[in-house]
Order: structure tokens, then sequence, then C-alpha cells
């Protein structure tokens, strides 16, 4: 009964009216019999018995009518409205929507409450499906997103290397790669010294872990990840070092949005790009400094055969002007033509000592190597070195960026600065110097050495000077013109040399 409380009603009622069916025929019978007996006899007794049982007869008939209807409402609740109902239900059951029903305890209600179970798991498993196509369909995209980018930005480091203009396009492409807000790539200083790009490339304005953490820091790690807030609001920033297997190059920053969240797929696109940046600088410092170890090698070379024959031949003359002199002084010290001859030999021996020396400030130069910040980092030592030795405060400014110059103007750049301050040194008397290097629009270098010493003799344009003639000449083998003047100052020199670097300088 408690298990079926609908069934036991619809049996109750069925019952109920089995018993008015029946009662309605014995009735029927005992008005029958009672009609055979008025007919043969008539009595009000059993007229009055059988109007009352007619009454009930009617009555009975009028409850069998009502039983009837009422089981069939009863049977059109059950079998079509709450049947109809239920099935609206299911239809209406979409995506995990909850509907409202009143608490049953009969077959019905259970059936429905069975029937929302299954829709609320049918819904929460489409839902479910529905997530997990979005996610896949956004990570197809991503994953080919990232191919496109990753062979795009290997064609562009294999044609244009570590170029700041490629490198700052490949950056504005993994942020829009990434949907974050910003990507940067900060080297350290003699890595960026040596490739002349700038240290910091990208959007690294908003960065805060540079200023929590030196580079050097954050590229000796491995990986980093800080949230903070902002005056944009709050963010979050990864870092992960550039580096190979030998040498590390700088650490790269990707900033985005405090609601961010760096899944696997972020991490592994962002390490791919750092050893992709890493194997790009590698490579391309591992070509200056074989180009330079040639050129080395090569100048080298040249200085051990100039040493072994013009440097001795010089030497063995010196000393037979040295014996030349003495005998000339030994036998022929009282007549007039001796002290000629004396007088002539000074001259061969003094011209010979100039000789030489200049021999062995080229053989010097020859034997310069280049350390492997390249040109600005060779240029800031012999300016510091010259500094600290002579007590002149020599001032650097290098504005080339990103113009790469051959091994060969680099070496001649480098000593031409350095005699440049070594006259300075030696013979201006100045309490400062500063070297500049510029590049203007039509993609001319100029170099320019000022001093405040006591200048050129008026007139002379420095001719006449050793020193001077080397410059113009090595300023002449990279196709450049080199030219003296006074300083704008009023008060001391002014060299300027400008040159065009060759097309594929590299």
């Amino acid at each position: 009964m408690k298990k079926h409380p609908l069934f036991s009603r619809l049996v109750l009622v069925l019952v109920c009216l089995a018993c008015l069916c029946a009662t309605l025929f014995v009735s029927a019978g005992i008005a029958a019999g009672l009609q055979a007996t008025l007919r043969t006899a008539s009595d009000p007794t059993l007229s009055s018995r059988l109007a009352v049982l007619q009454l009930l007869q009617v009555l009975l008939a009028l409850m069998f009518l009502l039983g009837c209807g009422a089981t069939l409402r009863i049977a059109r609740k059950m079998l079509v409205v709450r049947t109809d109902f239920a099935l609206e239900r299911l239809n209406r059951h979409v995506f995990g929507a909850t509907v409202a029903w009143d608490e049953g305890v009969d077959e019905v209600d259970r059936l429905h409450r069975a029937l929302d179970g299954v829709s609320t798991q049918l819904a929460c498993h489409l839902a479910e499906g529905e997530r997990l196509s979005r996610q896949a369909s956004e990570h197809e995209r991503f994953a080919t997103r990232t191919l496109e980018f990753i062979c795009q930005a290997s064609l562009c480091l294999a044609e244009h290397s570590a170029s700041a203009p490629w490198l700052n396009s490949l950056l504005e492409d993994m942020a829009d790669c990434l949907a974050v807000r910003a990507c940067a790539l900060v080297l350290l200083e003699p890595v960026a010294e040596g490739l002349g790009v700038p240290s910091r490339l990208g959007d690294v304005r908003r960065l805060q872990l540079l200023e929590a953490f030196s580079v050097e820091e954050l590229s000796r790690g491995n990986g980093r990840h800080r949230a903070s807030t902002a005056a944009e609001g709050e963010h979050v920033e990864l870092a992960v070092p550039v580096r190979d297997a030998g040498d590390t190059y700088g650490v790269l920053i990707v900033e985005a949005p405090g609601d961010f969240m760096f899944e696997s797929r972020h991490s592994r696109l962002i390490e791919a790009v750092a050893s992709l940046f890493a194997l790009s600088l590698g490579n391309l410092q591992r070509n200056h400094r074989r180009r330079r170890l040639a050129l080395m090698d090569e100048r080298s070379a040249i200085a051990g055969e100039l040493h072994d024959s013009l440097a001795q031949a010089l030497s063995y003359m010196k000393l037979q002007v040295a014996r030349l002199q003495l005998e000339i002084g030994r036998s022929c010290a009282a007549c007039g033509p001796g002290e000629r001859v004396l007088e002539v030999s000074g001259e061969i021996k003094n011209g010979l000592d100039s000789a030489y020396r200049h021999l062995r400030e080229l053989l010097s130069a020859f034997r310069t190597s280049m350390p492997p910040g390249g040109l600005q980092q060779a240029l800031r030592e012999v300016v510091d070195e010259l500094s600290a030795r002579s007590g002149t405060e020599l001032g650097f400014d290098y504005r080339l960026g990103s113009r790469h110059l051959s091994v060969n103007e680099e070496f001649h750049l480098l000593q031409i600065v350095r005699e440049a301050l070594t006259n300075v040194v030696r013979h201006a008397r100045a309490q400062h110097a500063q070297v500049r290097f510029d590049e203007e629009d039509d993609g001319q270098v100029v170099l320019t050495v000022e001093d405040d010493g006591r200048g050129l003799r008026e007139g002379s344009g420095g001719d006449g000077h050793h020193g001077v003639s080397i410059m113009r000449d090595r300023a002449r083998q990279i196709g450049g013109a080199l030219s003296l003047r006074a300083a704008a100052s009023g008060q001391g020199t002014c060299v300027e040399m400008r040159f065009r670097p060759r097309p594929g300088s590299a």
C-alpha cells in the first residue's frame, strides 16, 4: 500500500464501483419481485417499499455514474495530464536547468524525480561536452597560431639575424599569440654590446620584475612567476631565462592581466621562443667571434712576419749606425768633415728610431684582440684604461644602436680611437676629452674625438704628424675621411671621421 499508493487508490475505487454495481443488480431483483407481487395483490406497504427501493436504485445509479466519472478523471490525470507534464519537464531540462517540483509519494512522482535526475545528468554531460568541445577548439586554434608564429620567428631570425626592429616585431607577435599585455627580451649588457642591439627590447615600461630583480638574477633562475598590483590593476609576470648549453644571454619576460592563467601550453611556447632566441643569439655571437678570431689570426701572422723580417732589419741597422757613429767619433773627432758625418748619421739614427717605434706600435696594433663584447666593449676598455693611466677625464657616448659593422671596420675604428686618445694624453695637455659615435639619417657613421687641450698650430691641420697620417690611412681603408679642426668650444682639437658601412656588414 505504501509503496504503490496510486495503484491502491485505483483498486479501491474499482472495488467500490463493483460493490455499487452489485447493489444495483440486487436492488433491481428485489424491485422486480415487489412489482410481481403488487400485480397479484394490492398492498400499500409493498408500494411504499417499492418506491423507497426505486429511489435507492436512482441514488446507487448516480453514485455509480459519479464513480465512473471519477475513475475516468483519475485515469486521465495519470495517463494523459501527468505524462504530458513529465514530457514537458524533460523538454525544459536543457543544459542543466532546474525545474521546481512539489514533493509527492506516488509512482508518477517517483518517475518524475527519476526523470529529473536523468535529465539533470544528461544536461550536465551535454554542458561538459560543450565545454570540452570549446576548449579543444580553442587549443587547436592556439596550437595552429603557435606553429605559425614559431615558423615565422625561425624564418625571421634566420634571414635577419638578431636586429632590434625584427626582435621587437617578434615580441609583439608573441604577445598577440599568447593574448597577453606585453612581452620583453632583456639581454645582459656584454651580450647586447657584442651584438650591437639595445639591452631591452619590447615593451618594458610596465615590467615590475626588473625593479625587484636584476637581469643576472632572473637569468640564473629556472623561471620566476610573480603577481603584483600596478596603476593599471593586478597583473602577473613570468620570466624565463634565455640560455643554451654553454651561455646565458638574458631573460624573456611576459606580462599578463591578473586573471590570466599560465597553462602548460603557454609555458611551453614561452620556453620554446626563449630557446629559439638563445639559438639565434648564440649563433650570431659565435659567428662574430669566428670572424674576429680569423682576422686576429691573420693580423698575428702579419705581425710575426714583420717582427721576423723588418723589425730585425731595423734593429740591425740601428746597431750598425751606432757602431758607425762610434768609429767616426774615434777616427775623425777633430776634423770638420767628421762633424758633418756625425750629424748626418745622427739624423739617420733618429729616423731609424722613429721607424722602429712606429713599427712596434704597428705590431702592437696587429696583436690587439677584440673582446667578446665587440667594438663597444673594446672602446670602453680603451677609454677606461687611458683615463686611469693619464688622469685625463675621458667620456664615451656610443649611439650606433643596432648598426652592424664588419670585423675589419671594428678594428680600424678601435685603432683610430686609440691613436686619437693617445695623442690627447701625450700632446694635448687636456683635462677632458669625449669620444662619440653617432649615425646620421643618410646612414653615415660619424666618429668624433674632442678635447679641451692646447689645440693645433694655426694652419697646420695636423699635417706632419705621423699619428695623424696613420689615422687618415686607416679611415681611407674603410672608405672614410678623417679631418682635424678646432673644437666647438674654441679650445682644444676635434678629430672627426666619417664613413659609410659597407652593405652586408655583420
